[in-house]
């Protein structure tokens, strides 16, 4: 049986869309996208890139995948400001390695540095008071 729903009236807002640079984490870096355009709440709605290397949490382990060059081929999550009123990520997505080996699960923070360069596109979102 599947976990309870849980429903949030609100609306969207804003975009942003931002570019990470090399060698910045890919968590850390969109928490610190958000904040700078003063997304409190957001989700992501698109992403295209790779990082240099990847980990990622998978049920109770974390699956470590080693670079260079690792794409990204779906990003997903949403940011949602703490006590402190920063914005902090829960990011998912697939990635493959450069023997197209496909893995999947949640990026964990401070171990997936971008490789390149990493587009994205956030949008706000204003839950009702």
């Amino acid at each position: 049986m599947s976990e309870t729903a849980v429903f949030e009236e609100g609306r969207l807002g804003r975009i942003a869309v931002v570019r990470i640079r090399p060698n910045e984490d890919l968590v850390t870096a969109v928490e610190a996208a958000a904040s700078e355009h003063g997304l409190k709440n957001a989700i992501v709605r698109s992403a295209v890139g790779s990082l240099v290397d990847a980990a990622l949490q998978a049920g109770d382990r974390t699956v470590e995948v080693p670079g260079p060059g690792i794409e990204i081929l779906t990003l997903s999550g949403e940011l949602r400001s703490d006590e402190d009123g920063l914005p902090k990520a829960e990011l998912h997505g697939t990635i493959a390695d450069g023997k197209a080996q496909v893995y999947g699960g949640r990026f964990c923070r401070g171990e997936n540095p971008v490789c390149i360069t990493l587009e994205l596109v956030l949008q706000e979102w204003l839950p009702a008071e």
